[in-house]
């Protein structure tokens, strides 16, 4: 097998305009992979931190280039020579040569830089598909594995809310999840479909929350499908930005609620009459409580899915697994680590029967490496944000080569 010959990074920008890491990995055979990572987002202190320059002078302190110097001249040369089956030891490594909960040291960024480096190129020189390089990987690790005989399920954000949103609503996002029975790509045009034909039809007038449920609702039937069928309805509520206090402020109350009443709320307003399959982040991310009672009363064909609650943190996600807080998981690989640590996270949801969610983040790039871990890993749902844009795109036009090659290989 190959070894290492030279890694080399720079900055290039993200979705958001702020820099993050592009790396490539040459061989000793000159050939060359490359990847760019998503940064984060870090909202909570169980989060993993990105390493960031903090110069205000530039860019606003989200410069990388403290990271890009980390690995040109640490950790890439450290690496030469090592061989690309050592994709466990280097990432145990990378690990290791942080040491902290947080990755503060190296950073979330550089250590993911180098994982996917790493696995690309591995499953470059060994003239396989990413995903079946990762799908090996991940049954190496997970007992049982996984199969790839069938794609993930789309999740697609049609209308966003919240603090980045589109309209000045509460909730997160208002999805759309097209039935598991359609193939990839009529999933993805049934979204495309129904992204544009709801903005044609509603534009941004919406004044409440339900409001756009409702609509999104009406969509479905003029585009001669059948809501609860052909096309099932999914809400991330975002909830810990409109909790305070302990009161939940939302523009379909007059008055702040207390967690019972939002309780409430959710399960007959929302669960109840419009039959979620979807409902991810219900409550705030500390209103452990609540979450639990709520799982208590959803139906079994709903996800009640923790995003924030978990923040793809061990610790975390173990906790919900005890008190029974979820019945599914977003894991976000930017938010994890090494490409094995972020396998490992999904072991421990998939042996406690946990569905697990693979979701893209926010400051994103146009590099799909996502997309072929989703299928490596045999993940039942990819959200990777709303069907347009091209960081978004990039990741379900992989998903759509790769359902063609299986295809091929069928």
């Amino acid at each position: 097998m190959a070894t290492i010959k030279k890694i080399v990074a720079s900055e290039v920008i993200n979705s958001r305009g702020y820099p993050t890491i592009y790396a490539s990995l040459i061989l000793d055979n000159d050939s060359k992979v490359s990847t760019s990572v998503p940064s984060l987002e870090r909202l909570y202190d169980y989060q993993v931190m990105e390493l960031k320059d903090n110069d205000e002078n530039r860019f606003g302190g989200k410069g990388v280039s403290r990271a890009v110097s980390f690995i040109n001249d640490l950790v890439g040369p450290k690496l030469k020579g090592v061989d690309l089956s050592k994709q466990l030891e280097i990432d145990d490594w990378l690990t290791k040569s942080d040491n902290t909960k947080t990755k503060r040291v190296l950073g979330v960024n550089t250590i993911l830089t180098i994982s996917r480096l790493v696995a690309k190129a591995a499953a470059s020189d060994q003239k396989i598909p990413l995903f079946k390089y990762i799908n090996n990987l991940f049954n190496k690790i997970v007992q049982p594995g996984a199969s790839i005989d069938k794609l993930p399920s789309p999740i697609f954000p049609l209308m966003m809310g919240g603090k980045h949103g589109q309209v000045n609503l509460d909730f997160k996002e208002f999805q759309i999840v097209p039935s598991s029975s359609l193939t990839y790509s009529h999933s993805y045009q049934t979204g495309v479909d129904m992204y544009h034909l709801l903005r044609q039809m509603y534009k941004f007038s919406f004044s409440y929350n339900l409001d756009v449920v409702d609509a999104i609702k009406d969509t479905v039937e003029r585009k001669g499908m059948v809501f609860g069928r052909d096309i099932f309805l999914g809400i991330n509520f975002g909830a810990s930005a409109f909790h305070s206090g302990n009161r939940y402020v939302i523009k379909d109350r007059q008055q702040p609620i207390n967690g019972g009443e939002f309780l409430n709320f959710i399960f007959k307003s929302v669960l109840s009459k419009y039959s979620l399959l979807m409902a991810t982040d219900p409550f705030s991310n500390e209103d452990w409580q609540n979450w639990n009672k709520l799982n208590e009363l959803v139906p079994s064909e709903t996800y009640l899915v923790a995003d924030e609650l978990v923040g793809s943190n061990k610790e975390r996600l173990e906790r919900a697994i005890k008190e029974k807080s979820c019945s599914a998981v977003i894991i976000r690989p930017n938010q994890v680590g090494t490409v094995t640590e972020t396998i490992a996270l999904v072991g421990i949801a998939k042996k406690s029967q946990i569905s697990y969610q693979i979701g893209s983040d926010f400051e994103e790039t146009n590099d799909n490496f996502i997309a072929d871990f989703s299928v490596g890993i045999g993940t039942e749902f990819v959200n990777f944000g709303p069907p347009v844009h091209g960081e978004n795109v990039a990741k379900y036009n992989r998903l759509l080569e790769i359902e063609r090659e299986l295809k091929i290989r069928k």
